[in-house]
């Protein structure tokens, strides 16, 4: 089981990793071009509108009620009847979302000929005119991920976020190669490169959708029991996922009030935060979900309760140096990455303020994701959804208490704060739910990897000031050499450190690295033998 969920989170985050990186360059070139404009706010809000929509309706609430049903539905049924059912799905999603992006773009066409509105709300507008098509495209494709993740196609769906990135970058260099084009007419014909990114990452799909079996087809059938069990999941899902999107809604939002450059500021932030939880915490989830849902189907729980410990302690050990690395070099890695053209020693100060507030929460981001998916796989969607309420007041109040002096950074640090009463909760109430859980050996393992962090952060501090001090050559080097440097060293001493520690997951990933290299069914040997 160990091994399954490693080797599907390790190609789901193999590929994450190289759409991260992907990432960063549309980041670069989107910081080098851009800067921190009220421009590139509107823009960055226009495109997180539709995003936030869609992690609600398709990759959110939805997808987190469809696949435990779908999960059971084919155990119990056979993959005939759950392949019927997700087309019941897909008809009525996509029904609903064609008159949704109807009513919008209606809305939008006279909201955008209202008189005397802010130069930064009027191009927003512009821009949502664009984009809001791009919820179609994007929702029916996070729905096809679930489904082929259920049968353990993983390939296809990580797939999505690299097309949207190679076509985001080609239509940065397309747009900023016109001539005496402005910021605002260049923002908006990046809108449309952004729109065809969606239809993409949905047809590549489709090839995988045919190999397991599903022929889009039109089944309008609201009296099927699989739909009416997907409905009473998905009303507390939907609030759940609503809580988590709507504090980043609510963060941009308030972004505007602050001031020019505070949603880029965010944005930026976010994107460095966001590098190493999409890696491998996202990875880990979305596996989880459909081995758990499984697991819970036939009533092996506790296969379920180690699958979802493995989790958690699988993604501490990524997680927690990532944090206390990215905190120590934040401001030379914000510098190497985007200080340069309209991105400039200000915007650098800015966003470096907004990384450390958002990376403190780093931890439980990520924890979340995994905690919640042991109660999505017991039909639990009421329990995530009551303690997201309780965040997201949380939330607001510690936003309007830390925006005026802190300005974008209290946002991020507010959005912290609740992610970690968020995840703290939700991991002492799933203690209670399910008998025996190992919260125990969680905590245990989490304070040795913590400790061994801590001692390679310090380490890593020290090795880029020696490096960036001791190298002679031109800025942008300099500050290569000192991040990658230390980043490289840092991590042999981690690995080192975990290794007297006798931290239980270096193990693990030994056992799987043997494995892939052609070794011995993993038996844990390797690991007992070097701890």
């Amino acid at each position: 089981m160990k091994l399954k969920l490693l080797k599907a989170a390790g190609m789901i985050g193999a590929l994450t990793l190289l759409s991260r990186i992907l990432g960063m360059i549309r980041d670069i070139a989107s910081a080098h071009h851009f800067g921190t404009s009220w421009q590139w706010d509107a823009f960055i809000y226009a495109f997180m509108l539709p995003n936030f929509l869609r992690r609600l309706v398709g990759e959110g609430a939805l997808s987190s009620a469809f696949i435990p049903v779908y999960a059971d539905l084919v155990q119990k049924e056979g993959r005939d009847a759950g392949l019927r059912f997700a087309n019941v799905i897909f008809t009525i999603l996509t029904a609903s979302l064609i008159g949704f992006v109807l009513a919008a773009e209606l809305i939008l066409f006279f909201l955008v000929k209202t008189p005397s509105l802010p130069p930064v709300i009027f191009l927003t507008v512009r821009l949502l005119e664009v984009l809001f098509p791009y919820l179609l495209f994007i929702s029916l494709c996070a729905l096809s991920t679930g489904l082929l993740n259920s049968h353990q196609h993983f390939f296809s769906p990580s797939l999505g976020p690299i097309l949207l990135d190679i076509i985001w970058i080609a239509g940065i260099f397309w747009v900023t190669s016109l001539p005496g084009l402005p910021n605002e007419e260049r923002v908006f014909f990046l809108a449309f490169f952004i729109l065809v990114a969606g239809a993409v990452q949905l047809a590549v799909q489709i090839p995988a959708l045919l190999r397991v079996g599903f022929s889009p087809r039109w089944i309008w059938d609201l009296t099927h029991p699989g739909l009416i069990q997907v409905g009473k999941l998905i009303l507390p899902a939907l609030l759940g996922f609503a809580i988590v999107q709507t504090n980043v809604l609510v963060d941009m939002t308030l972004g505007f009030w602050v001031g020019e450059g505070a949603n880029s500021s965010l944005f930026y932030g976010n994107r460095l935060m966001q590098f190493p939880l999409g890696v491998f915490a996202i990875a880990m989830g979305t596996a989880l979900l459909p081995a758990i849902s499984r697991h819970t189907a036939r009533k092996e729980m506790e296969e379920a309760k180690q699958a979802l410990s493995f989790g958690l302690r699988s993604v501490f050990f990524i997680i927690l140096p990532a944090t206390v690395g990215l905190i120590v070099l934040r401001t030379p890695i914000v510098r190497l990455l985007f200080e340069r053209g309209e991105f400039d020693a200000a915007s650098t100060a800015r966003t470096a303020m907004v990384t450390l507030c958002y990376t403190i929460g780093l931890f439980a981001y990520s924890g979340q994701k995994i905690v919640v998916t042991g109660f999505y796989s017991l039909q639990d969607t009421k329990t995530p959804m009551k303690i997201g309420a309780m965040a997201l007041v949380l939330n607001l109040v510690f936003n309007l208490l830390l925006m005026l002096p802190m300005r974008e950074a209290g946002l991020a640090l507010a959005t912290s704060i609740a992610g970690i009463f968020n995840f703290l909760t939700l991991l002492y109430l799933y203690q209670r739910k399910i008998s025996d859980f190992p919260l125990g050996e969680i905590f245990a393992s989490s304070i040795r990897i913590l400790i061994a962090s801590l001692v390679t952060g310090g380490f890593a501090w020290l090795l880029y000031v020696g490096i960036y001090g001791w190298v002679h050559a031109p800025e942008t080097v300099r500050l290569l050499a000192g991040v990658l440097g230390s980043v490289s060293i840092s991590s042999i001493i981690y690995f080192f450190l975990c290794f007297f520690l006798r931290v239980p997951e270096l193990r693990d990933a030994l056992d799987w690295l043997r494995k892939r290299n052609g070794g011995p069914k993993a038996t844990g040997r390797l690991g007992e033998e070097l701890l």
